[in-house]
């Protein structure tokens, strides 16, 4: 393939790009969001609170995102293949080594180190990539087939580590999770390859995109909806189990919140076209607060089911939204780097949300409380990203596309 050639936009090698993003969102999510499966019975073991644990997760989600700027920038340069199957190698590593420890502060360095850096070498080298092998309508309608490996991840993932961990217990759970992600993950790095056209970034270019309002209000919003999503993901199932749920019952909240949010990516970004994209980005965070409102006022397992279905296709289409956002707003020139330091926002979320919302539950010992804090967050979330409006180009910029 030349690497070069623009001919190659939009075409069916494009298409194999997409499959190897959806497998990777799919794995490595999917393992990451299925935590809350495993707080109790790990905390239990370790014998740690709920704040603690939660410290753990926003270990595992921080790094994630905090370190997607440089594995951004190693794709751009490198390619996406070698990242994402070294991000393989390190989540395998990382869960079957878990499997064996016996010390909690271990754990945050093995499992929340190394599952957080695997998975920022897996998801943003990915969705950069098929960001930049499509161009217009096309590239919407990819980055919401790529993303939405999230959402059937988590559908997949967060039942069948219940089921596992009643059977066999979280430990062994983590050893078959290890070797199957690692296996799946080679096979998605395999399906990748470098954009077309790909060239190195202009340092200039970019720093002007980052110090627009635009990119400030896409930031903090993305943030602030981050609050609410893993608020969600740490302490949903406990509070099922919590009104009297079982274990795989509280588990199937997180599989309908991945499930819905397949709908949200697939099905919002299928309406941008018509309704435009900030539009729908827009529509996207307030049915993220009204699924907050439902969790908010649930007091039985049903509707927890519907603020999960609900909650799911906000989620689903924030998620979907935000990299063709973020290319419609500023262009797709560095956009693997960019992209990197706009998901540092999700990362500022894992600093604050889960581990606040766990000192709240430990404080209050009512599971009311990340629900409110989520609330809260998005209710945020939504006001800041009202502003938001495309960036006109720079001089240079113009004059440049004045050239071609």
């Amino acid at each position: 393939m030349p690497a070069n050639s623009s001919s190659q936009l939009d075409s069916p090698r494009a298409w194999v790009v997409v499959a190897g993003a959806f497998l990777g969102a799919f794995v490595s999510f999917g393992v990451t969001y299925s935590f809350g499966v495993f707080l109790k019975p790990m905390a239990l073991e370790f014998h740690v609170s709920h704040a603690t644990m939660s410290v753990l997760f926003s270990v595992i989600a921080g790094l994630t995102f905090f370190l997607a700027p440089l594995t951004g920038e190693l794709a751009d340069q490198h390619g996406p293949r070698p990242v994402v199957a070294a991000g393989a190698v390190l989540m395998a590593m990382a869960l079957t080594a878990t499997a064996r420890i016996h010390s909690f502060p271990l754990v945050v360095m093995v499992y929340g180190g190394g599952l957080g850096c695997a998975a920022a070498c897996i998801y943003i080298p990915g969705v950069a990539a098929v960001g930049e092998w499509f161009k217009g309508e096309r590239r919407d309608l990819a980055l919401g087939l790529a993303i939405s490996g999230i959402g059937c991840g988590t559908l997949v993932a967060a039942p069948v580590s219940a089921m596992l961990t009643e059977r066999y217990g979280w430990r062994e759970a983590f050893v078959i999770f290890g070797w199957t992600s690692g296996a799946l993950l080679l096979v998605g790095a395999a399906l990748l390859a470098s954009p077309p056209a790909s060239g190195a970034k202009l340092k200039a270019e970019i720093a002007h995109k980052l110090r627009t309002s635009s990119f400030a209000f896409l930031y903090i919003s993305l943030m602030c909806s981050g609050v609410a999503v893993y608020a969600a993901f740490v302490f949903v199932a406990d509070y099922a189990i919590d009104l009297g749920a079982s274990r795989v019952a509280a588990a199937a909240i997180i599989g309908y919140i991945g499930a819905s949010s397949v709908l949200g990516r697939l099905g919002l970004n299928a309406l941008a076209p018509r309704y435009g994209l900030l539009t729908m980005y827009r529509i996207a965070f307030l049915i993220l607060l009204i699924s907050d409102g439902v969790w908010a006022t649930a007091h039985s397992y049903p509707v927890l089911v519907i603020f999960g279905i609900v909650m799911g296709v906000g989620y689903g289409g924030i998620a979907a939204m935000a990299p063709a956002v973020a290319a419609e707003l500023f262009g797709v020139e560095g956009l693997g780097e960019l992209l990197g330091i706009l998901f540092t926002g999700f990362g500022m979320a894992c600093l604050v949300g889960p581990p606040l919302a766990g000192v709240l539950v430990d404080y209050t010992h009512d599971y009311k409380w990340p629900a409110l804090l989520a609330l809260v967050a998005a209710v945020l979330g939504l006001a800041l990203v009202v502003p938001v409006r495309r960036q006109p180009a720079e001089p240079q910029q113009e004059r440049a596309a004045g050239a071609a």
